[in-house]
């Protein structure tokens, strides 16, 4: 499906610490930021129940200051329409994160930096090009990863709920929603002091989309040690290979997790038979289905495994068969961690930020610049697997700018 010509608006919000990210791989921190994203973008429902659920006092403290309706929120997120998960970028999280650092380094919370650059100048410097639309959401008063996304969800504070509308996208088509994310995550190793010192988590997220990134699948092999049915960070499984093979050509594509235990692999239109294993011994292989969107799909190396050789697991390519339509693609079922914090948002127009809160109507720009999975059948003869081998945020600001 084609996309638009015109542009849609960024918007942007921030964090603290600093730990740069160098490569394309996230941090476990940052792994985390991308399930909960995913998790709000896939599955609104569980998104808006973890939300609800174990608010901390000072979170409460805060909707309370902000005449928040926390039942009208749920609602709103609860009925949002399902969205593809977002693919993990390295261009965009070093944006991210840089601009997370620099709030830490000069005690400050906006979408413009300290050198007056905005969000589409530091994600372009950064190397993403050719963006077709773009938002950044930051926080720079977080207590953790989990507290941030809190306060983008409920957006307290924000007329507009520009940080909600950056992570849902209400009202726009699954095949013009943002593609690709990286977030910035920074600690300040300290708590935050009654003078206003940012901190102790800050937390950018730079979202975009472009016309030539292919369909991803997308996910994170863990081991469910806390019994939370969600990724925690430290539970991910570096170094497990997921093996994508196409059941009507038999090419496969591979890929190994990152130590933070996320994965993905390009994929071409197609019905697959994707495979988690470990040493050759397959964890799990599913089916999944591949239009021009990205799949999300993870895997439970705490729950029984296949126990096949992979040789044996993987299928061959059909002699003298027809490929069968595509089917929609599936969705992975977010479950809802134990606890969770709280965000804060920004607007401003490209050409002129403003220094306090404000509220910019969304304007479109004519420009035309370039700008996976486990399973496991009962029948492994061989050995044994053992699988276990009160201080209100009011310092909000948003921005808007036209994506380049």
């Amino acid at each position: 499906m084609a996309r638009p010509t015109s542009r849609r608006s960024l918007r942007f919000e921030n964090l603290e610490d600093r730990q740069l990210l160098s490569s394309a791989a996230p941090s476990n921190d940052q792994q985390l930021a991308l399930q909960l994203i995913n998790m709000a973008r896939t599955t609104p429902q569980a998104a808006s129940e973890w939300l609800t659920k174990n608010n901390s006092v000072e979170v409460k403290n805060t909707l309370k200051h902000f005449s928040v309706d926390v039942d009208a929120v749920k609602s709103t997120i609860a009925s949002n329409r399902s969205l593809p998960p977002v693919a993990w970028n390295g261009d965009l999280a070093e944006a991210a994160q840089n601009h997370s650092q620099d709030m830490v380094d000069n005690q400050y919370q906006s979408h413009t930096g300290s050198d007056g650059s905005s969000a589409d100048d530091r994600i372009k410097a950064a190397g993403y090009m050719r963006a077709e639309s773009s938002a950044e959401n930051a926080f720079a008063y977080a207590s953790s990863v989990e507290n941030s996304m809190q306060a983008f969800l409920y957006d307290w504070g924000v007329a507009d709920a520009g940080h909600r509308r950056n992570l849902l996208q209400p009202g726009v088509a699954p095949a013009d929603a943002f593609t690709e994310v990286g977030v910035g995550v920074v600690k300040t190793g300290g708590m935050r002091t009654s003078g206003g010192k940012i901190g102790p988590v800050v937390v950018t997220q730079n979202f975009a989309s472009r016309t030539d990134a292919p369909a991803q699948l997308v996910g994170v092999v863990y081991s469910d040690d806390d019994g939370n049915d969600f990724y925690t960070p430290g539970e991910g499984k570096g170094g497990v290979e997921i093996d994508a093979t196409n059941i009507d050509t038999g090419k496969t594509d591979s890929t190994k997790t990152w130590e933070s235990g996320g994965y993905q692999i390009p994929l071409a239109k197609g019905r697959y038979k994707v495979t988690a294993s470990e040493n050759d011994v397959v964890i799990k292989q599913v089916d999944v289905s591949v239009s021009d969107v990205n799949v999300a799909q993870n895997f439970l190396t705490s729950e029984k495994w296949d126990g096949r050789s992979l040789r044996s697991a993987t299928p061959q390519a059909p002699s003298d068969s027809k490929p069968a339509p595509l089917a929609a693609a599936p969705v992975v079922k977010a479950s809802t961690p134990a606890t969770a914090p709280a965000p804060v948002s920004i607007t401003t127009s490209a050409s002129t930020p403003k220094p306090t809160p404000v509220v910019v109507p969304v304007t479109t720009s004519t420009s035309t610049n370039d700008k996976v999975a486990f399973f496991a059948p009962a029948d492994w003869k061989g050995p044994t697997i053992d699988p276990s081998s009160n201080n209100p945020l009011a310092d909000w600001t948003t921005w808007k700018a036209n994506a380049k």
